[in-house]
């Protein structure tokens, strides 16, 4: 009998918890646009590509609402080299 009471008490706390998690499902996610800048050149196809298609792919995976755009060596972050070297 204390079976059935407990089996009836779980199926209504996961009624429950389904319904609280229904709005949470349903709110859309707001956009996200990263820049993501790299330490080589776009000379390097292996780096450079692997880099886009990270980013290819996590922007299929969350339906393009997490964008990020790979920059190359010095586009976005400039250094001398004597800056670069200092600590």
């Amino acid at each position: 009998m204390r079976r059935r009471a407990f089996i009836a008490r779980g199926g209504l706390g996961l009624a429950g918890a389904a319904a609280l998690a229904a709005p949470a499902i349903a709110q859309s996610q707001p956009e996200l646009k990263w820049r993501m800048p790299t330490s080589w050149p776009k000379s390097l196809d292996t780096l450079f590509g692997s880099a886009e298609y990270v980013c290819k792919r996590v922007a299929e995976a969350t339906d393009n609402k997490f964008q990020i755009r790979v920059f190359a060596g010095g586009e976005i972050v400039h250094l001398s080299p004597q800056r670069a070297c200092q600590g």
